[in-house]
C-alpha cells in the first residue's frame, strides 16, 4: 500500500537527476515535459518504489521525482520496501538516520 512521503526526502535517494542527466531509453526532455503535463492533470498514478535497509536506500522513479520537483509537489505516493543489505546496488544512496525512522515506520519494521 503506497504512503505519501515528502518529495525532498524521496529525492535524496534518486540515482540520477533526470533534469540534468538523460536516459538512453527515452528522449528525456520531451518525456519529462509530457510526464509533467500528465502529472499536473492527473497526479502520480504509479507510486514510486523506495527500497531501503539500515545502510542504504534505492529509488525507482527518477523521472517521476524529477517532475515532482519541477511542479513543486510537497509529497509523492511511494511503495516502501525493505531490502536486504547484500547485494548493495551500485546506485544505492547512504541511508540517513532520520529517514530510516520514517521508512521503518511506514514499512512496519
Amino acid at each position: 500500500m503506497p504512503v505519501e512521503l515528502p518529495v525532498a526526502l524521496v529525492a535524496r535517494y534518486r540515482a540520477v537527476d533526470r533534469e540534468k542527466v538523460g536516459s538512453a531509453l527515452v528522449d528525456t526532455p520531451r518525456h519529462l515535459d509530457a510526464l509533467a503535463e500528465d502529472i499536473a492533470r492527473h497526479g502520480i498514478r504509479t507510486p514510486l518504489r523506495l527500497g531501503f535497509c539500515e545502510d542504504f536506500g534505492t529509488l525507482d522513479g527518477n523521472h517521476r521525482i524529477a517532475v515532482a520537483l519541477r511542479l513543486g509537489l510537497r509529497s509523492v505516493p511511494v511503495d516502501v520496501v525493505w531490502e536486504p543489505r547484500s547485494p548493495r546496488p551500485g546506485h544505492a544512496q547512504p541511508m540517513r538516520a532520520a529517514d530510516f525512522a520514517v521508512h521503518a515506520a511506514v514499512a512496519g519494521k
